[in-house]
């Protein structure tokens, strides 16, 4: 291959930094994705270009600091496919050597992959297949039908519907658009499991997550923190174990009774008519932190861009990854790189961002009890979390090098287009 590699990029969302170029709304999601796109636009013998769904009604394009950017109206069900037309005439336009795409599971991604005849790079986010065995966060649905209380009886049937009706169709979707992809990107030992299960043929590429520039910028310090506060980095699924989270808050504010937890994202008493308010994870969320007595305990900060998620991650003392399962949860890796001390469960792809004892404290993830004895170690035990903190931070500053993650990317390009050069 001779001249400039040309590389397509598939999002499933519009990225802030072309926003307003674009005539969009700016928000605080795919930071890591403009981050890196970024990056990579400045490397010679490069040219990139973007294809994001977007709320848009006709196509639109924009050049901005060098990446050619394409908003393609976002269609079907859920808003989640794209025009064929629109996909032909963005590959059209650019001419990619190489479509890698980033996510696997929407119709959009599907669509463009099945366009474009050329070299395929998936890169994995969340592996939807390898969750499904706990997207119910191992709550007990039965036996919340059989309570006789209405209201736990209507959260459990909208879970299960949920379930059902929501979560399950998109499983043939993501096996389809892996079965598509001659190659898989991936960044844990989980993935590499998940990519091999759904399509051994592809061969798998190893390129760690570039966080966002205002957690290289911060750092916790012990001094610097509120006493007794733990930070969740999301509660909007039951697989994000917040439930859990609440358990363990119990036990220690019997020691602790001043002890906070500080989740990230919008609080279940808002959300105004919305039906997944009342009868969903929500609601059942709302009737736990009601039976525990927990109400004065929490504090949800609403949407927060990176700067703001940065200040007030490191404000609390301790980070605790809580899901069921994550693939590389960006929280944890963006506390680590702060310098925190961090509670994970074992879970999915987590193990393999930090080793226990060392740069985290692990706990076996539907086990509030040990979550709540780790979160103890660290409020007994200053040096302890120091320790930890230190040590999460230099982890994190190899995992997440920006330098070192551009490099193994481009590797990875040069592998698939330039096999007889790459050794």
């Amino acid at each position: 291959m001779t001249g400039p590699m040309r590389i397509l990029w598939l999002v499933n969302i519009p990225l802030p930094h072309a926003a307003e170029a674009l005539g969009l709304p700016r928000t605080p999601f795919g930071g890591w994705l403009s981050t890196m796109t970024r990056r990579l636009a400045r490397v010679p013998g490069v040219e990139l270009g973007v294809a994001m769904r977007a709320p848009v009604d006709e196509l639109q394009i924009a050049d901005v600091d060098g990446i050619r950017y394409y908003a393609l109206p976002q269609v079907g069900k859920g808003a989640l496919d794209a025009r064929g037309a629109d996909c032909a005439a963005v590959l059209a336009d650019f001419a990619p050597h190489l479509l890698h795409a980033e996510g696997s599971e929407m119709a959009y991604t599907r669509r463009m992959l099945a366009a474009w005849p050329g070299p395929r790079l998936l890169s994995l986010q969340g592996v939807i297949n390898g969750y499904e065995a706990f997207e119910l966060g191992a709550l007990r649905p039965g036996a919340m039908l059989a309570s006789a209380r209405p209201a736990r009886m209507l959260t459990a049937l909208a879970l299960l519907l949920n379930k059902r009706l929501r979560f399950m169709p998109r499983l043939a979707g993501e096996r389809e658009a892996v079965g598509m992809a001659g190659h898989i990107m991936g960044r844990t030992p989980w993935d590499r499991a998940q990519a091999w299960a759904l399509n051994p043929r592809a061969r798998y590429h190893h390129c760690s997550r570039t966080l966002r520039d205002p957690f290289h910028q911060r750092r916790w310090s012990l001094q610097g923190c509120e006493p007794h506060t733990i930070f969740v980095g999301n509660a909007a699924a039951p697989r994000k174990g917040v439930h859990v989270m609440l358990e363990a808050l119990v036990l220690l504010r019997r020691e602790f009774p001043k002890a906070r937890l500080v989740v990230a994202g919008q609080s279940p008493f808002e959300g105004g008519r919305a039906l997944r308010r009342w009868v969903g994870y929500p609601a059942y969320l709302r009737g736990r932190i009601a039976e525990l007595g927990l109400a004065d305990a929490l504090e949800f900060t609403g949407l927060l861009d990176a700067a703001g998620m940065a200040h007030r991650m490191a404000r609390c003392q301790v980070y605790a990854m809580t899901s069921l399962i994550e693939n590389s949860p960006n929280t944890l890796g963006e506390a680590m790189m702060l310098g925190m001390p961090c509670v994970s469960a074992y879970a999915g792809g987590a193990p393999g961002m930090a080793r226990d004892e060392h740069e985290a404290l692990f706990y076996r993830a539907e086990d509030p009890v040990t979550l709540a004895w780790q979160l103890k170690r660290v409020f007994d035990d200053g040096a302890l979390a120091q320790a930890l903190g230190e040590a999460a931070r230099a982890r994190a500053m190899q995992t997440h090098d920006p330098e070192a993650n551009l490099d193994d990317l481009l590797r990875a390009y040069r592998a698939i287009l330039q096999p007889e050069r790459t050794p």
